[in-house]
């Protein structure tokens, strides 16, 4: 399945190159047909809370919005909060990094309109050193909550096709990827720990989509996976501006804590 980003930020196209589909992730979440059971009514699940979220967060030509961001954040708090044991320290992690940044941003939402100049009202009030970032601040939490969705952006990728490595796996190698470069010992020591838990492909799968195991279907995982196709390619343009907003401004922090 291969997925492309419309041109406006709300609409998502899918297509099928086996049997010729194009799917508008835009029209999805009204013509879900309605299923005896609740738990299969994936129409308001956390799982849509998130990508719609996401998908309006790059804002005014090519500017992060603060705000939705944060938006967008909390409602992927709640639905990593719902994934188990296995994810409870990353959703801690992102908690306390979005903390963090509230602070600010509420005493400052005008000001803090966009991220570059969140960023930047710390930077010109000589709160860090360079890119020594103070911590607590809005900028480290910034700097570790985008971490943090690079690191689950490989992990659901790796949920999409069927015949990939099995979650444990995949949430190993990413967390190598993205976050071990820059934790001390300890962090290296419980993460992996935790992410050891995470459970079988169809089980994780029915989390993300809110659904009984017994539920999932072949139709059933198809929408939870497009859905996760669709946050993703959402994510790639973000966490790509993301990063280089930071290192533009010359806040990438690269010490292990």
């Amino acid at each position: 399945m291969i997925a492309d980003r419309a041109q406006s930020t709300t609409s998502f196209r899918y297509k099928d190159p086996e049997n010729n589909i194009t799917w508008d992730f835009a029209k999805f979440a009204s013509h879900i047909p309605h299923s005896s059971s609740s738990k299969l009514n994936l129409r308001s699940s956390k799982l849509d809370d998130v990508v719609r979220c996401f998908a309006s967060v790059i804002q005014d030509g090519n500017q992060i919005d603060t705000s939705q961001l944060l938006k967008a954040c909390r409602a992927h708090l709640v639905l990593i909060q719902s994934g188990g044991s296995a994810l409870r320290l990353v959703a801690k992690d992102l908690e306390s990094n979005l903390q963090k940044v509230e602070i600010l941003f509420k005493k400052s939402p005008r000001e803090a309109k966009h991220l570059i100049s969140l960023l930047e009202i710390e930077r010109s009030s000589g709160l860090h050193d360079g890119n020594i970032l103070k911590d607590p601040s809005a900028a480290i939490g910034m700097l570790w909550i985008r971490r943090s969705l690079s690191f689950q952006s490989d992990l659901f990728d790796s949920l999409i096709s069927s015949r990939g490595q099995h979650p444990k796996d995949a949430a190993l190698d990413s967390y190598q990827k993205h976050l071990s470069p820059y934790h001390g010992w300890m962090l290296r020591t419980v993460f992996p720990a935790s992410l050891s838990q995470i459970p079988a492909r169809e089980t994780f799968l029915s989390k993300l989509g809110d659904i009984e195991i017994e539920d999932l279907d072949h139709n059933t995982e198809s929408k939870i996976l497009k859905k996760l196709t669709a946050l993703t390619s959402t994510w790639e343009p973000l966490l790509a501006l993301w990063k280089d907003t930071f290192e533009t401004m010359g806040l990438e922090d690269t010490r292990r804590v």
